[in-house]
């Protein structure tokens, strides 16, 4: 249970301090999605690019199986890294992003 609240408090951290910035263009919206009872966590992009729509997920966690899941990152930013320096074990950490045959390959935990 300390791991999983230590998980929590991780990706909130990590998904608000890059929340907090404005989005270049003023139409698009930042939104943090805290889903703290079936542990799904996101920073979403919202809004509108002139008349094309923008609906996408930049970053998203889950914690299944006792591990952190890293299931997008359309940033430059080593979400992965960031976990480690808050404290997240290497094998606690599933670059589900990755194909299932390349995680054993990564340094990382496993599912």
């Amino acid at each position: 249970m300390v791991n999983l609240e230590h998980f929590r408090q991780s990706i909130q951290s990590i998904l608000t301090k890059h929340g907090s910035s404005k989005p270049k263009n003023e139409d698009v919206e930042k939104e943090l999605i805290f889903d703290t009872i079936h542990d799904h966590y996101q920073l979403m992009y919202v809004g509108w690019n002139g008349l094309s729509r923008v609906y996408h997920s930049m970053m998203h966690f889950d914690i299944k199986d006792g591990k952190i899941w890293i299931q997008q990152n359309m940033t430059d930013v080593d979400l992965a890294q960031e976990l480690l320096y808050l404290g997240v074990e290497k094998e606690d950490i599933v670059l589900g992003l990755q194909p299932p045959y390349k995680r054993a390959y990564t340094g990382y935990g496993v599912a």
